[in-house]
């Protein structure tokens, strides 16, 4: 097997893993947001998208293997959600614990929509 193909294999086997025995897809969404926030999503992205904008090739092999498993369960946690929505599974009863505080979300998300709002006022 070539290179490219082994760095494509652990992609393709996050898409499979939703067949296993004792899969649970709001298994898999409870454990991204216990140990991930908004906004380390948010920067981890935006640097993978600033390497690729540049053809940056990361040196450090500590990066790119934390860069990798980032994105490896962004795919898992993609795959949940779809899971959840396509099998109308309910999770609104769910219990979810955060990597962050509720308030520090919630001032988070006020913040956002305030930008939001100021800059439909100014396009309007």
């Amino acid at each position: 097997m070539n290179q490219q193909s082994n760095n494509l294999l652990p992609f393709e086997l996050a898409f499979y893993e939703i067949y296993d025995n004792g899969y649970d897809p709001l298994n898999i969404i409870r454990e991204f947001w216990s140990q991930h926030t908004i906004t380390d999503c948010q920067e981890s992205l935006w640097a993978l998208f600033e390497n690729y904008r540049k053809c940056a090739v990361q040196e450090g092999g500590a990066d790119l293997k934390q860069m990798h498993n980032f994105l490896m369960k962004v795919c898992r946690v993609l795959m949940a959600y779809f899971l959840v929505h396509f099998r109308k599974i309910g999770i609104d009863a769910v219990p979810f614990g955060f990597a962050q505080p509720e308030e520090a979300i919630i001032a988070d998300l006020e913040a956002k929509q305030r930008i939001h709002s100021f800059f439909n006022r100014i396009t309007e």
